[in-house]
């Protein structure tokens, strides 16, 4: 089933080796557009003012530039591509923004790491999964 609009969530370590294993199963499900979402690390709260806007135009341009590789490799199978660079909580913010560009599925890459700490804390997959009600492809390493 082709899906008109595919967000993929792309961040951490190794973002490009990530982004490039999530593409790789988005590609061939999206007839229109996919949309690269970068969440950045949250910005310390005693940063204010004009300071913090300088930060934030930092990091969207850094995450821009990170990102670039994986805009190229999008556009040489011909389908159109943006980035998206928003600031919160990461979970949370992609549900907020799968939801405000109507996307039609979620494809994020997953570690699938099954550590005492993330039965605890619960991984960022499994909470965009409790917490969206997009369809959501969960591509394991």
């Amino acid at each position: 089933m082709p899906y008109s609009k595919v967000l993929v969530p792309v961040g951490g370590e190794n973002l490009l080796e990530r982004g490039q294993k999530a593409l790789s199963h988005a590609l061939p499900l999206c007839a229109g557009e996919i949309i690269l979402l970068n969440v950045p690390d949250p910005l310390p709260g005693t940063v204010g003012g004009e300071a913090r806007e300088a930060m934030l135009r930092e990091e969207r341009a850094s995450a821009e530039k990170a990102l670039q590789p994986l805009l190229d490799s999008v556009a040489a199978v011909g389908k159109p591509c943006r980035v998206i660079v928003e600031n919160g909580t990461v979970a949370d913010t992609i549900v907020r923004v799968s939801h405000e560009q109507e996307a039609d599925i979620i494809v994020m890459f997953t570690d699938g790491r099954d550590d005492v700490s993330s039965l605890l804390i619960g991984s960022i997959t499994e909470r965009v999964l409790r917490n969206t009600d997009t369809p959501l492809l969960a591509v394991r390493r």
